[in-house]
């Protein structure tokens, strides 16, 4: 058996960087006979003091790996390390001096850029989760959404949200409006824990919806038995009154309105972030 091998990581920033890199060299290593095990991870390394203090904690039965953006800290470590004779690699700079011959520019040297992308990715995931289970009505956390859409069935309310959702990382709801007398009391205390500047309110043009909803009718004529309700759903009288329902219902609220009339989804999107000042 060969002797116990330690690893460390020094890392301007989370250290995520360099501990894939050497998983990834490491398992080509499972099945000999060493060793080996990753001691201590030091994060958001970004000065020459918190270099020094790391170099007294370690010897030259260590392996150091850093991933410092910084010329200057990375030569630092590299001299320190050197001169005590302590194992080393950069594993960053081998890839940027490299890429940087092949892209004719420099980097931007920003420490701990990796983990930024990190958690943006990871905020999208959340409001993706988020908008999928607060779809048509649904969910319990209306209080945690950034954007709530309303408006009555057919205009468009599920694909903008999935759009701001995957595009922007933020949390959409969206509740489908019901031509009832109470319906106006529940949407009022579902909505009443949100800043009323998140509350985003979906029309359309009776003409269009008909039209919207005729088409959508085709596929719920094979699964849907009560007839009376589909003909009242398609009918362009009974969407005039859903519409005069809808645009007192909105007055009501002061919330924005927003004609989703032969707009793209895009297009619609983009009014409502530019409205919450998150696009100029």
């Amino acid at each position: 058996m060969c002797d116990y091998k330690n690893i460390v990581i020094l890392s301007d920033g989370t250290g995520q960087t360099a501990k894939r890199l050497m998983d990834a060299v490491l398992a080509q290593y499972e099945h000999e006979d060493v060793e080996y095990s990753l001691e201590k991870t030091y994060q958001n390394v970004r000065d020459r003091k918190s270099i020094d203090d790391i170099l007294k904690e370690i010897d030259n039965d260590y392996l150091v790996v850093f991933s410092i953006i910084s010329d200057d800290l990375s030569n630092y470590i590299h001299e320190k390390l050197h001169d005590l004779d302590i194992l080393h690699l950069n594993v960053l700079k081998p890839m940027i001096n490299t890429m940087s011959k092949f892209l004719g520019v420099h980097p931007d040297y920003q420490p701990g850029i990796l983990h930024i992308i990190d958690d943006r990715y990871y905020k999208k995931v959340d409001a993706i989760g988020y908008t999928v289970e607060h779809d048509d009505g649904r969910g319990a956390l209306i209080e945690e959404a950034d954007i709530v859409l309303i408006g009555p069935s057919r205009t468009c309310k599920t694909p903008i949200s999935m759009y701001i959702a995957c595009n922007h990382g933020m949390k959409v709801a969206n509740i489908p409006i019901i031509s009832d007398s109470s319906f106006e009391e529940y949407l009022l205390s579902k909505l009443k824990p949100l800043e009323q500047n998140r509350v985003f309110c979906l029309t359309m043009q009776s003409e269009i919806l008909a039209k919207v909803r005729e088409e959508r009718s085709y596929h719920l004529a094979h699964t849907e038995s009560g007839h009376s309700e589909l003909n009242k759903y398609i009918d362009i009288h009974e969407i005039s009154l859903e519409m005069q329902f809808c645009r007192r219902l909105y007055a009501s609220g002061k919330w924005h309105v927003v004609d989703v009339t032969r707009r793209a989804i895009e297009e619609i999107s983009r009014e409502i972030l530019e409205h919450k000042g998150i696009l100029e």
